[in-house]
């Protein structure tokens, strides 16, 4: 019997930024759709449209609709509304099994287009990549979205079809949701290991390059990476910390005074958001990768997707233990592992790198074998598959 085809519409995350909610799904989707395992769709949100994508309305093999609604323009909810249901229609494919792959919780922006699909004959797959019962919150509008996703997750198992939990924590959370009445399953972080191509990495002491890239949030612990740098720069003069991504206003705005007061300001170099082929080019130019989440109850709950790359660049990596980094990595093995919201240990672990930089080359080769054992992109993928095929 031929197998069934598959027709997959994601909704709550642009399939074609650098961001990790972005990357996340690409890899995730983006193997299956070049061997032709599924056809792809995406409903993006203006405020997610971070790279130029057109308006074609089909890129890679995707194809795509940008809908948007303005909290100061009320009547621009219409137009989100029926653009999008519009799409959802359009995208189905009668011959197909049809799925809405949901990048995390059911919220006040999607909730109408999940039952919409629903009734239409969809199944809805949720992917859980946060606890949002910890989530921090700025703006009313954000506030008001997190609180009914909280609300609206409680009763999703009554049209969810299954649940993807990025981490162990939320495979638990999301187990007592689904209630036995809908399969849960744990998928990891992911990389594409094509980004990072093995090489003849010679460490040498001089020149070396820091790098952090993500978002910029509270539970990033920025704060302790930029006072670490500060200390260890005392005795290394050419050292440099790159900084890329972006986050929320007010987290950026303390960012830059964070930046602005250093004594070493000329070697914090923050370039931002990258496209996705500069930001590569940025990481894999670099010597030693800092993951330094903090020890909270939102930071425990995921799981850090910047650190698949990281452990993928081959060099070293400096993380705290936090969530499920410990399941993966070992102290001294493939990692520098240490304990978070703490200054002395991210300078003790840079100083043991910068002193010792041939343990770069050997911390390295080990994390690239836990990437690829672990979280390649194209690995996975077949468990994601094997999902669309259950539901």
């Amino acid at each position: 019997m031929e197998d069934e085809k598959i027709n997959i519409l994601v909704i709550g995350v642009s399939c074609f930024d650098g961001m990790a909610s972005s990357t996340r799904v690409k890899n995730l989707l983006e193997p299956l759709v070049n061997k032709n395992e599924i056809k792809l769709n995406n409903l993006v949100y203006q405020s997610d449209n971070r790279e130029p994508i057109g308006k074609k309305g089909i890129l890679n093999n995707i194809h795509f609709k940008i809908i948007d609604f303005r909290a100061t323009n009320i009547f621009t909810v219409w137009g989100f509304l029926i653009g999008g249901i519009s799409f959802i229609r359009k995208s189905k494919n009668w011959q197909y099994k049809n799925i809405i792959y949901n990048y995390n919780y059911p919220d006040l922006k999607n909730i109408w287009f999940l039952l919409y699909a629903k009734l239409i004959g969809y199944k809805i797959i949720f992917d859980i990549i946060e606890d949002n019962r910890f989530e921090s919150h700025v703006s009313f509008m954000n506030r008001l979205r997190v609180k009914t996703s909280l609300l609206l997750f409680q009763v999703s198992r009554h049209f969810a079809d299954a649940y993807v939990a990025i981490s162990d924590h939320l495979y638990k959370r999301v187990q007592l949701v689904g209630k036995e009445k809908v399969p849960v399953y744990l998928i990891p972080i992911t990389v594409n290991l094509n980004y990072f191509n093995k090489n003849n990495y010679i460490p040498n002491s001089s020149n070396l390059k820091i790098f952090y890239g993500g978002s910029f949030g509270e539970k990033d612990g920025l704060p302790y990476l930029i006072d670490a740098f500060e200390e260890v720069s005392k005795t290394n003069a050419t050292l440099q910390l790159i900084l890329t991504g972006a986050g929320n206003k007010p987290d950026m705005e303390k960012l830059q005074i964070k930046i602005g007061s250093s004594s070493n300001k000329d070697r914090i170099i923050f370039k931002g958001f990258l496209g996705t082929q500069e930001y590569y080019k940025v990481l894999n130019s670099c010597d030693i990768f800092c993951m330094t989440r903090i020890n909270s109850p939102f930071a425990n709950a995921g799981f850090p997707f910047k650190l698949g790359e990281f452990l993928a660049a081959g060099k070293a990596v400096i993380a705290t233990k936090v969530g499920d980094v410990s399941k993966y990595l070992c102290n001294n093995e493939n990692a520098l592992l240490i304990n978070p919201n703490s200054v002395t240990e991210i300078s003790a672990a840079l100083k043991t790198v910068i002193n010792y930089p041939e343990k770069i080359k050997t911390l390295g080769a080990a994390a690239r074998k836990t990437a690829e054992a672990n979280f390649d992109s194209e690995l996975v993928s077949k468990k994601l598959l094997a999902i669309f095929k259950a539901v």
